[in-house]
C-alpha cells in the first residue's frame, strides 16, 4: 500500500539535505574569503616592494621589474639588496646592488684574468651584463666593522662601491628575495660562484613573505572552485525548472490500495 504521507515524508529528508548542503557551501566560501583577505593584509604587513627604475642591474633586474624584499638581517655574499643611502639635499634614496664583500673581507679587482676577487678567491660572475668587464677601474679595499662592498651587475653604467667606497651594512633595507616581471614571479638564490668559492653556503632560505603567498594561492583556488560549483548547480537547477517537475501529490489525493 502506498500512501501520500509516505511520499511527502520521503521528500523532507531531500529538502533538509539540500539546506545543509547550502549552509556548508556558504560556510566554506566565507572561510576562503576571509583567508584571502587575511593573506593580502599579512603580505602587505611583512613584505616591502620596490620598482627598479634604472638599468644598473641588468640583466638580473630589468627596468620596471617589481622587487619583493625580505627584511630579515640574513645578508650573504651574492645577495641583491636594497640600500637606503643618504644623499645631500634629497634625503635617502633606495638603490639595489649586489653584495660582493662583507665585514672583514678584502675585495679587489682585477686579477691576472680580469676577475674580481674576495679574499684572493676569484669570482666567475655570470650575472655581469654581457660584454661588460668586471670593472674598468681597479680597486682594492679591506672592509671594516659594519661595512659591505656592493656592485651593480651592469658594471659599465652602475654607480656603486667603486665610487662610494664601502657602504654601511646598517643602510641595508633588506635582500631582494623575488622579482615580479609581467605575470611571472622569480625567486632569487645565491649565485653559484660564491658557493664554489666557499664564501656562501647553498641557499636554502625561505622568504618570510612566502606563507601569505601560499595562503593567498590556496584561498584563491578554493574560491574559484566554489564559484564554479555554485554556477554549475544554479544552471542545473534552472534547467530542471524550465523542463518542469512532476506535481507533488496533494494531501486530498485518494489513498491507493493494491
Amino acid at each position: 500500500m502506498v500512501r501520500v504521507a509516505d511520499t511527502l515524508s520521503s521528500a523532507k529528508p531531500k529538502a533538509s539535505g539540500r539546506r545543509r548542503g547550502r549552509i556548508v557551501f556558504w560556510v566554506i566560501f566565507a572561510v576562503a574569503a576571509v583567508c584571502f583577505i587575511v593573506s593580502v593584509l599579512w603580505f602587505r604587513s611583512i613584505a616591502r616592494s620596490y620598482y627598479q627604475p634604472s638599468f644598473a642591474m641588468e640583466n638580473s633586474i630589468q627596468p620596471g621589474d617589481r622587487m619583493f624584499v625580505d627584511t630579515g638581517l640574513d645578508v650573504r655574499h651574492g645577495d641583491l639588496v636594497i640600500l637606503s643611502l643618504p644623499q645631500s639635499g634629497t634625503g635617502a634614496l633606495p638603490y639595489v646592488r649586489r653584495v660582493i664583500g662583507l665585514q672583514g673581507d678584502r675585495v679587489a679587482c682585477c686579477d691576472a684574468s680580469g676577475r674580481v676577487t674576495v679574499n684572493n678567491k676569484p669570482l666567475s660572475e655570470s650575472y655581469v651584463y654581457p660584454g661588460d668587464q668586471p670593472s674598468i677601474a681597479p680597486f682594492s679595499a679591506t672592509l671594516g666593522k659594519g661595512q659591505i662592498w656592493v656592485l651593480g651587475d651592469h658594471r659599465s653604467i652602475a654607480i656603486d662601491s667603486r665610487m662610494w667606497g664601502p657602504v654601511p651594512a646598517a643602510d641595508v633595507v633588506g635582500r631582494v628575495a623575488a622579482i615580479s616581471r609581467g605575470i611571472s614571479l622569480h625567486f632569487l638564490s645565491t649565485p653559484q660562484t660564491f658557493i664554489t668559492a666557499g664564501l656562501a653556503p647553498p641557499d636554502g632560505r625561505t622568504p618570510n613573505f612566502i606563507w601569505p603567498v601560499v595562503l593567498n594561492l590556496l584561498a584563491t583556488l578554493a574560491l574559484l572552485i566554489l564559484i564554479v560549483l555554485g554556477i554549475t548547480r544554479t544552471v542545473i537547477r534552472r534547467r530542471r525548472q524550465r523542463r518542469g517537475t512532476p506535481p507533488r501529490p496533494s494531501l486530498d489525493a485518494p489513498t491507493v490500495f493494491p
